[in-house]
């Protein structure tokens, strides 16, 4: 049997941390991403295009009233109820029910520079998109900012 370095096995180490590390961060996000019990969540995509940020989410069966679309720190919050519809007519006994019922939240991270003044939503089919133009990125730009001479007293 070989004998590990003193660097071998502090490399060793340094691996098995970030490698635990790695696995807490995705336990964080996995927590995240649930919705809480009796709530659901509509699928999204979110994509760039034209100068434009926009996100495209199912929620078939909503009426524009029933629906709530807002940006909160700067983050884009989506929130709906969607009740259920009982059968009119006699006792009805669901032998399956798969659409889901009752409220949702759907929280999109937006970390880019945005024109929210100019944003837009709009429900149609039971897709509902909202547009959000993108502001040009000052950063990296240089700005020259003269220097003034003041007169000692």
């Amino acid at each position: 049997m070989t004998r590990m370095t003193r660097t071998a096995l502090s490399d060793l180490v340094l691996l098995q941390r970030e490698v635990n590390q790695l696995f807490e961060r995705l336990a964080g996000l996995d927590r995240a991403g649930r919705a809480p019990a009796g709530e659901w969540v509509p699928s999204a995509d979110v994509y760039e295009c034209d100068g434009k940020l926009t996100i495209v989410v199912e929620v078939p069966g909503f009426t524009a009233d029933a629906l709530r679309v807002a940006i909160k720190d700067r983050s884009l919050v989506l929130s709906g109820d969607r009740r259920e519809k009982r059968p009119t007519g006699g006792v009805a006994a669901f032998l399956c029910m798969e659409r889901p019922q009752g409220r949702f939240t759907r929280t999109i991270p937006m970390d880019m520079a945005l024109d929210v003044q100019q944003s837009e939503a709009r429900l149609s089919g039971g897709v509902l998109t909202v547009t959000i133009p993108r502001l040009k990125d000052r950063r990296g730009r240089e700005r020259v900012i003269p220097v003034r001479v003041e007169e000692e007293p």
